[in-house]
């Protein structure tokens, strides 16, 4: 699908995810992801003049949202350049990469920066005019609550419609659910291993101001629940008979993350190590049927691993956006995923969901795995509201 699109070497970054209501709660997140990009071009010694296009993703408004790309190039260090903003809920930053890939791909640019962000945290409070309301009412919306808890079209919460998957495929057992969140966060803690060597080797410290005389560095994810056996055990589903219980969903989270791409020899030019090749292969993209969000995933999966050329069993490494467990049983069961490829080293299960760069850190993470690994192909995939998915194929030689 894609011939001539790669990433730098060291050429991307994930901030910490603070779980929301915790340190990036006030932090207006355009301002925090483009100090967070500063931050990280400046250590990886890359100019922001080297950048000749930005594809910046976001999907809660915040203040001055309507300027969101082009402030945030200028505040990031090069206010000659912009690009589209994209807005599509967790599979922000999978179409963000496509974006840009298709932008280097067809000549259009030769360096695009991928930024995404989101602040879940004191989300919008939205009014709008309504004259014929009954004493003139307005109509309300709490941004978060409401969305995350009925989709208009689908008519149900989310963790519901991952219900209705589990039941489509044979069905999802709390013991089989409780099983895969205590491995997602085993898996995790492999991050955190020699000092959070892994994480290190990609997160970017974030520094808050608390005052005019003191700064609070956040340099980890914040909000992490210890999860063990017994305690999952002890929850109580959410829906009487279900497999989902508290212990078995992400949290929502603040945070930004992003990636450059660009040539292969503009990616050589840029990388860390030289001897590192990192290239786009493909996207894919699917809509499963009404209320069916988690199903959209494997066909958004297949659809990327047909147009790179590869199958499942040319895979070194898996990682999925998955705010239920469900999610990655139903994929691993219809696509025979090997357990032990699958999200090594953290998901958003376990350190949060930021929404618009939830995709982008799991790519990076993808990325930093295949490089330890000594190359291969990877795989990401992940759900996204209105029964929709996304996926992107990376190379690593």
């Amino acid at each position: 699908m894609f011939k001539n699109v790669y990433i730098p070497h060291k050429g991307y970054w994930s901030s910490p995810f603070s779980r929301w209501q915790m340190s990036f709660q006030n932090e207006h997140p355009i301002k925090l992801a483009a100090s967070t990009a500063k931050k990280c071009l400046e250590l990886r010694q890359i100019d922001p003049a080297e950048l000749d296009g930005c594809t910046f993703g976001m999907t809660i408004g915040m203040p001055s949202w309507f300027y969101a790309n082009p402030w945030f190039c200028a505040l990031m260090g090069n206010d000659k350049i912009s690009g589209p903003t994209v807005s599509q809920a967790c599979a922000t930053s999978a179409t963000s990469l496509y974006t840009a890939a298709a932008g280097v791909e067809c000549g259009a640019y030769q360096c695009n920066l991928v930024a995404t962000t989101d602040r879940c945290s004191n989300g919008p409070h939205s009014v709008w005019p309504n004259p014929k309301g009954p004493g003139g009412e307005v109509i309300s919306e709490n941004w978060m609550m409401d969305n995350f808890n009925n989709d208009p079209y689908g008519g149900k919460p989310m963790f519901v419609t991952a219900e209705l998957v589990g039941q489509d495929n044979g069905g999802v057992a709390k013991e089989e659910s409780d099983e895969l969140a205590l491995k997602r966060y085993q898996q995790y803690e492999m991050s955190l291993a020699d000092d959070r060597a892994f994480q290190k080797g990609y997160m970017i410290p974030v520094d808050i101001k608390i005052s005019k005389k003191k700064t609070l560095t956040v340099d980890a994810d914040e909000g992490i629940m210890p999860t063990t056996a017994d305690g999952l055990a002890s929850l109580k589903p959410i829906l009487p008979d279900g497999a989902l219980t508290f212990g078995a969903q992400t949290h929502p989270a603040d945070g930004n993350a992003g990636l450059i791409v660009t040539t292969e020899e503009k990616a050589k030019e840029l990388s860390a190590d030289k001897s590192v090749t990192i290239q786009v292969m493909s996207y894919g993209h699917a809509r499963a049927a009404k209320a069916r969000m988690a199903a959209a995933v494997t066909p958004s999966a297949e659809m990327a691993l047909k147009n790179a050329g590869i199958t499942v069993g040319d895979l070194a490494a898996v990682k999925t956006h998955n705010p239920f467990t469900i999610n990655d049983i139903i994929m691993g069961r219809l696509m025979n995923i090997p357990p032990d490829i699958f999200n090594n080293y953290g998901s958003s299960l376990i350190f949060g969901h930021p929404q618009g760069p939830t995709g982008a850190r799991c790519i990076v993470e993808l990325i930093e795995e295949l490089v330890l690994k000594g190359g291969g192909y990877g795989l990401f995939a992940g759900c996204a509201a209105g029964d929709t998915a996304a996926a992107i194929v990376v190379k690593v030689s």
